[in-house]
């Protein structure tokens, strides 16, 4: 008969095989935690000394030499000198007419900033310097007149004065001949001091007059001076607010578009010679004392080296962004320029900030890269022991060795990354 029990059966004996199977299961994994434990155990269980033999290692011998103090720096190439244009006042940008990278020459407009409110200004100046020019021109002919008139009234009085003395004189002589009384005689001195009077008013109208008149004519003046300047201050600002460069270059930088205001001082664009490069380092801050203006530096620019010197050192240590630590911002500028930097490529560079004689040097090697720059393994007598050292500055091919080791110490400088775990080994020294 065919079999017709189902697959999966509900019957009393399946929860005791499914209890089963979990075991067999669980044991299995159990056993084989066990197996890789023991397995991880064996591999992770090298010995610190070894009796294997360590072949083909590279060696020397710790000698004395001469080296340079050099402090490695990096940073970036950056404007040494620029053209910061900035907004003569504010305003609404008309037009841009140049773009980033473009070459302007010197005093090539840049862009043009809005001028009708300063146009309508200059134009209301000029009308009211002309309107006072008139003003001057009118007093100046009115007062020519008036000095010719008053000259004509005072040759009268002055006319006056001499018939009325005249008269005096000739009734004071009838007098004494008793032809004229004393009556005629004080009416004649009578019309004689009225013809003075007379006279000596009409001197004081003329000098009044000539008085008002240089006193108008100064506050006119001193008005026009007022305005003159005001009208060449306008078109000075006018001017200005067609934006030139005056060095000429490269743009470098365009901050403003068509459309857009600008306040007074706003920075509107950088125009620079990109032969004006200068190399802007962060030098560590532990190695700053040992930089000092004028020291020599190579900057490495790409693939090329260029001769430099220290310019300028910051008085104060920022934080760097490439580094835990702080560094101090050097400047340095170039001996040789390079051609066409590009201003904020990235460079490095090594600044010589002195010789250190006599100093304990090894070869730079690849076991300065093995993970751990405070060790070495020094051979004597065919066994290689490891050492702890401290290194220093670092010269070319060499670098200085600053405790940890002497003289003729023979030490391996060859890859330590299959040996780093052992505290002593065997060398083979006829692999040498």
């Amino acid at each position: 008969m065919p079999n017709t029990s189902p697959i999966f059966q509900n019957g009393p004996e399946t929860p005791r095989k499914q209890t089963v199977s979990w075991l067999l299961v669980a044991g299995l994994i159990v056993v084989i935690g066990i197996a890789a434990l023991g397995l991880s155990t064996l591999l992770s269980a090298k010995p610190q000394n070894s009796t294997a033999v360590v072949k083909a290692t590279s060696q020397a011998v710790v000698e004395k030499k001469t080296i340079r103090d050099i402090v490695s720096v990096s940073g970036v190439l950056e404007l040494a000198k620029k053209e910061i244009i900035t907004s003569p006042g504010d305003g609404v940008v008309t037009q841009v007419y140049v773009q980033e990278g473009d070459q302007v020459a010197p005093g090539q407009v840049l862009l043009q900033i809005g001028v009708s409110d300063l146009e309508s200004q200059l134009q209301s100046k000029q009308l009211s310097l002309e309107k006072l020019n008139r003003q001057i021109e009118q007093a100046t002919v009115t007062q020519q007149y008036s000095r010719k008139q008053r000259a004509i009234e005072i040759d009268a009085a002055s006319r006056a004065v001499d018939d009325a003395q005249r008269e005096l004189d000739k009734v004071q002589a009838l007098k004494g001949k008793n032809l004229a009384s004393d009556q005629e005689v004080l009416a004649a001195q009578l019309k004689l001091q009225s013809a003075k009077d007379a006279l000596v008013k009409a001197q004081i109208n003329q000098d009044q007059a000539e008085a008002s008149y240089q006193l108008d004519m100064k506050n006119s003046q001193a008005d026009r001076t007022i305005l003159e300047k005001d009208i060449k201050d306008l078109k000075d600002k006018i001017a200005a607010y067609t934006v030139r460069t005056s060095r000429g270059g490269t743009v470098y930088s365009v901050s403003v578009e068509a459309g857009g205001t600008v306040s007074n001082y706003k920075e509107l664009a950088v125009v620079a010679n990109p032969a004006d490069s200068r190399a802007a380092l962060d030098v560590p801050e532990t190695r700053i004392s040992s930089v000092t203006k004028g020291q020599p530096v190579t900057v490495y620019v790409g693939e090329n080296a260029y001769a430099a010197t220290v310019d300028t050192i910051a008085p104060s240590a920022t934080s760097s962004s490439s580094s835990s630590g702080s560094v101090v911002k050097v400047t340095a500028v170039f001996k040789t320029k390079p051609e066409k930097p590009t201003i904020g490529a990235s460079v490095s560079g090594e600044i010589v900030a002195g010789t250190l004689q006599d100093a304990l040097v090894l070869p730079r090697g690849p076991y300065l890269s093995s993970g751990n720059y405070s060790t070495v393994y020094v051979v004597s007598g065919g066994v290689a022991k490891k050492q702890t050292v401290k290194f220093g500055v670092a010269d070319g091919s060499y670098i200085q060795v600053v405790s940890g080791l002497k003289e003729g110490d023979r030490v391996i400088i060859s890859d330590y990354r299959d040996f780093i775990h052992l505290d002593s080994f065997t060398v083979d020294e006829s692999a040498k």
